[in-house]
């Protein structure tokens, strides 16, 4: 993907607008910390852009695409927006504006789209009686299990039934596509249609500032350097943890904490450290995946990184419960870190300290790579099979490749230079995110159970894990065998 290679002029220019503008003292504060925008004359590299997807020009004859999709009313914390009537000067409505038009000109059809908050059920009951409503369907990557073993045959294979795709081209999100495969077939993936798969990436957030006043080492370039490790995020937790009113309690902006989030971290982390709850065999088949050396270290070690002494303001306890989007304990400077889904730094465009957007830590500096969960919020999309295989592969991959083209760079030029990023940095930061992103059958299935079972032990310290496989064991493998089941 290398997105970074593309940043326009504009982006450019309104992150030197953006350092310009920074407040004397703010700017002393953090010189040491922030790498400062080059000069206006430096030029961006930039990569050659993809010519197409190589299929050949059809006129549709103005055919109705149809879109099933998951509604904002269901889910506000995501970008779900699929058509926009007109443009009215935001961004991404404009760019979605532009991308639809300039398919429906090319190619010759109507896109339409019915945001449905219950897309699940919808499906289901359209299928079943074998209308074609849908030519493609955008589900909640919790929910998918609904539509997997003896339930798949509602859904096309998108690796095998399904010509005109190409699943390597790069609309399509390769990593976290072949983690959701099952016995090589993939009735799910994310593509670059939808924006969801790009707000439910869990990033962390790091409040500079707060960094400098804490001596803490340069995140940027330990990311860089492969020394961004889940212990050295542990020690930059555990040295900027304080009891500021000197109480004895740590209460939710009285006082600091290392990281303001949710318990999603335990699984997060797993992911990050280089392991996974559900695993798969050479057939691509899942196995659960808890019973290993590796697997109890990084679980291990996660539990470690959080439940340090009162580093940890998981909202999701009773104790640091909050009204959902209250992002103020980052924001007003009561925590180093943030991690929750990329869509809620939207909500931090008006914090007064520098941030920087970066990807989790790795287990220790040997891993090769970083990895970054996506939430089960995120939706994939699916083809039912009421439609026509032939003309759906072939508009959706083309509507992909628009998407790619058009709606991407806006959404980049958004998240990096009005709402999320705060310097250049970040924008390679974000970068690595998103060629990172995968997903975990275990977290979007539940397989016996287990990521509930995780999350809840993380919360208590539990690091029994033996005990956990013992207990779910059969539950797993009996689950996944309907998984596999024709």
């Amino acid at each position: 993907m290398k997105r970074i290679k593309n940043i326009t002029a504009v982006l450019l220019t309104s992150l030197i607008l953006l350092n310009a503008s920074c407040s004397g003292s703010t700017e002393a504060a953090t010189d040491s910390m922030i790498t400062k925008i080059q000069e206006t004359s430096e030029i961006i590299e930039t990569t050659a852009e993809t010519e197409g997807t190589n299929l050949e020009l059809r006129d549709l004859d103005g055919a109705e695409f149809s879109i099933l999709n998951l509604s904002e009313k269901a889910q506000f914390w995501n970008h779900l927006q699929m058509v926009s009537e007109e443009e009215n000067g935001d961004t991404i409505n404009d760019a979605i504006f532009t991308r639809n038009l300039n398919l429906s000109e090319r190619i010759n059809i109507v896109i339409k789209c019915d945001d449905a908050d219950d897309p699940e059920n919808k499906l289901t009951k359209s299928v079943a009686s074998g209308d074609n409503a849908y030519n493609i369907a955008y589900i909640r990557g919790s929910n998918i299990s609904r539509f997997l073993g003896v339930n798949s045959e509602m859904l096309y294979d998108l690796a095998s039934d399904i010509p005109n795709i190409n699943l390597e081209n790069p609309w399509w999100t390769q990593r976290a596509n072949k983690s959701i495969s099952i016995a090589n077939r993939q009735f799910f993936a994310a593509n670059d249609i939808s924006l969801s798969f790009f707000d439910s990436v869990m990033p962390l957030a790091m409040n500079l500032n707060l960094a400098v006043n804490y001596g803490l080492e340069n995140p940027y370039e330990l990311v860089r350097s492969g020394k961004w490790t889940m212990d050295k995020v542990g020690e930059m937790m555990l040295a900027s943890t304080e009891d500021l009113n000197g109480d004895g309690e740590y209460t939710l902006k009285a006082d600091r904490f290392g990281m303001f989030g949710m318990s999603e971290e335990y699984a997060a982390l797993i992911n990050s450290g280089g392991s996974t709850l559900i695993a798969k065999d050479e057939h691509d088949i899942p196995y659960l995946n808890i019973n290993n050396e590796r697997f109890i270290n990084v679980f291990e070690k996660a539990v470690k990184t959080l439940n340090q002494s009162n580093v940890f303001a998981n909202f999701r306890l009773s104790k640091f419960k909050i009204e959902g989007g209250d992002l103020s304990t980052f924001t007003s400077d009561y925590a180093l870190f943030f991690s929750d889904v990329l869509y809620w730094i939207s909500g931090m465009r008006d914090m007064e300290s520098d941030f920087a957007i970066l990807p989790r830590g790795k287990y220790d500096e040997s891993q090769s790579e970083y990895y970054s969960t996506v939430h089960g919020s995120g939706t994939l999309l699916c083809i039912p099979v009421t439609t026509d295989p032939d003309f759906t592969g072939y508009v959706t991959e083309e509507f992909a490749f628009e998407s790619y083209k058009t709606v991407i760079p806006a959404y980049y030029d958004t998240v990096l230079s009005v709402k999320y990023a705060r310097d250049e940095d970040s924008v390679e930061m974000l970068d690595i995110i998103f060629e990172s992103r995968v997903c975990d059958l275990g977290i979007l299935l539940n397989i016996g159970n287990v990521y509930s079972n995780i999350i809840k032990m993380g919360e208590k310290g539990d690091t029994d894990v033996a005990s956990l496989y013992a207990s779910i064991q059969s539950k797993a493998e009996a689950e996944i065998q309907k998984l596999i089941d024709e």
